[in-house]
């Protein structure tokens, strides 16, 4: 089988890098398998606290690879469409964090994938865009809707157009923007970031992230209660409180310790 997708884990973060070079990423039926497989082989990996999905410096993927609906028909577009929401129902409520690292061009499929992860990074000259409908069909309003406003969801969704890096940014696509040749030592360093907690702690904040928003003020507010209740309890907050307050004795404050860009 052609290796699409190239994997590798470094401190914590499992890293899912797209390599189909020849369709600039686009999902076609290995990507999407090799994708769905990764994810789950690393879902109760405890050396896995975070996942970076990404493509290279000038690209991240071109959306579905549109040549394998051309010419089918029937069952083997569902089957299709069958994968697709495999793949983003995988991502969508994934048990850790999930990052996206886009440059160049995510157009349709491909900004869905990077909305749907829990944090993007984009390079100075990534571009979005919802742009299904230029092909009769409908991009992923959920996932758009969650980063960016009503409006700018909306008219992304209808008209198609694109729009770049900074532009992402201000609507809440994106949540930072790196300089050309810089993306992948950015977003390994946020993953990074993240992983550092370990698998533990991370897949108990990525279950109060997916449903704590869900729920009204009161129901969040008490299941996030009941959550510190069950962290408190382990032996991983004693240890981390050891050491925390070790650090504030000695004026190295573990909440401080980032600020300034010091990393």
């Amino acid at each position: 089988m052609n290796q699409y997708l190239l994997t590798a884990v470094e401190d914590g973060v499992g890293i899912l890098q797209l390599n189909h070079p020849e369709k600039r990423n686009a999902l076609g039926w290995e990507l999407h398998t090799q994708l769905i497989a990764a994810l789950e082989g690393w879902a109760y990996d405890d050396d896995v606290a975070a996942v970076l999905l990404i493509g290279n410096e000038d690209y991240f993927c071109s959306g579905w690879a549109l040549d394998v609906l051309q010419g089918t028909s029937g069952d083997d577009r569902t089957r299709f469409t069958d994968l697709a929401l495999r793949l983003m129902t995988a991502l969508y409520d994934y048990r850790k964090p999930a990052v996206a690292a886009v440059a160049g061009v995510a157009p349709g499929y491909g900004m869905d994938l990077a909305n749907i992860c829990d944090i993007t990074i984009a390079s100075e000259n990534a571009v979005f865009g919802s742009t299904q409908v230029k092909y009769a069909m409908n991009g992923f309003y959920h996932g758009l809707l969650r980063k960016a406003g009503t409006q700018r969801a909306r008219r992304m969704f209808f008209t198609g157009d694109p729009v770049d890096a900074r532009e992402a940014l201000r609507t809440g696509l994106v949540d930072e923007v790196v300089p050309v040749g810089r993306l992948r030592e950015s977003a390994l360093r946020l993953a990074r970031q993240i992983a550092e907690h370990g698998a533990e702690l991370t897949t108990v904040l990525k279950e109060v992230a997916l449903r704590a928003s869900n729920m009204d003020h009161i129901g969040a507010t008490a299941y996030e209660l009941r959550v510190t209740h069950d962290l408190v309890q382990r032996g991983l907050f004693t240890r981390q409180l050891d050491d925390g307050l070790e650090r504030l004795r000695a004026g190295r404050s573990r909440a401080t310790e980032r600020l300034g860009g010091t990393g």
